[in-house]
């Protein structure tokens, strides 16, 4: 992926994450998981271990969302880091 993507998709996932409706679903779902857990049973460890791999899941994909957004501002960073270092032939030249 080039500089000007990884920006792009910084860009994107980070207006996702502060999307209010994304927000309230990923809150929605992560509140779900947990109630549904503080509900089971101790001896159905099945269905915990098939929760704990939801909430994990649901977690690795805000992961991949903020890492993105990272991503994204240090591409932003080296592109402007690379304008700035780009001369026109006139500068080079002294005039």
């Amino acid at each position: 992926m080039n500089l000007p993507e990884a920006v792009s998709r910084g860009a994107e996932a980070k207006a996702l994450l502060e999307t209010p409706a994304f927000v309230r679903a990923f809150e929605s779902v992560r509140s779900a998981i947990h109630e549904q857990w503080a509900a089971s049973p101790i001896r159905d460890a099945q269905g915990q271990h098939e929760l704990k791999l939801m909430l994990k899941l649901l977690n690795d994909l805000l992961t991949v969302l903020e890492v993105a957004v990272v991503d994204g501002n240090e591409a932003r960073r080296e592109l402007d880091r690379l304008n700035a270092s780009v001369i026109s032939p006139k500068q080079w030249m002294g005039r």
